[in-house]
């Protein structure tokens, strides 16, 4: 059975998908309303990693993410949810895209370091999708997965929408040309208004 390459993103109801381009574009906790929905969704993120072991993250994403979740793996009692998803994403396989064809390796803590991805980024994903192994999920990487939705190579969407609309910002699907129909697989609703909508490719 050929893997899958999900997407994992949160998102405004308007579609932006990261922080202040003025400050830190990777931060979206800028427009994240008090509440529960970030840690909701992480209970959902968590579940995915029962099929997923490997994170495709663009190169911004990845200097972002290599800094925070390597520090998060704290054992607790009782053992949180970011902790447990911390030990699932730092144990995972991980694949970064980037341009810069000197590196050999990207640093991930003390974990195995990440694989970066040069050349035919679509080529490269098809062998990997069409190999042995887990899923593959993307975490954020709004220019990454414009990139992939234009090359048809994402399989499933997981968008937790936000009860929130904002100025500033990236939106998620912002200039992608090429269409996509899709199917809603579930739609489950958090405490705080949130909403995490799970799309897979829609059959012709």
């Amino acid at each position: 059975m050929a893997r899958r390459i999900i997407l994992f993103i949160h998102s405004t109801l308007n579609g932006v998908v990261t922080g202040d381009p003025d400050g830190d574009k990777t931060d979206f906790s800028g427009w994240t309303r008090p509440g529960n929905v970030v840690g909701e969704a992480s209970e959902s993120l968590l579940r995915l990693f029962d099929r997923v072991d490997t994170v495709l993250l663009g190169r911004a994403t990845y200097d972002d993410l290599s800094r925070k979740w390597p520090t998060m793996q704290a054992a607790t009692e009782p053992v949180d949810v970011v902790s447990r998803l911390a030990a699932k994403i730092n144990g995972a396989t991980k694949l970064v895209a980037t341009r810069d064809d000197q590196v050999a390796q990207l640093p991930w803590g003390e974990c195995a370091p990440a694989e970066p991805l040069g050349g035919d980024l679509a080529e490269r994903l098809q062998r990997i999708r069409a190999g042995e192994g887990g899923d593959v999920v993307i975490f954020g990487s709004p220019t990454l997965v414009r990139s992939l939705m234009e090359a048809d190579l994402i399989d499933e969407l997981h968008i937790v929408v936000h009860p929130v609309v904002v100025e500033v910002g990236e939106r998620l699907f912002s200039g992608v040309e090429t269409r996509t129909d899709l199917t809603l697989e579930s739609a489950t609703t958090f405490s705080e208004g949130g909403v995490l909508l799970a799309y897979g490719r829609a059959v012709a």
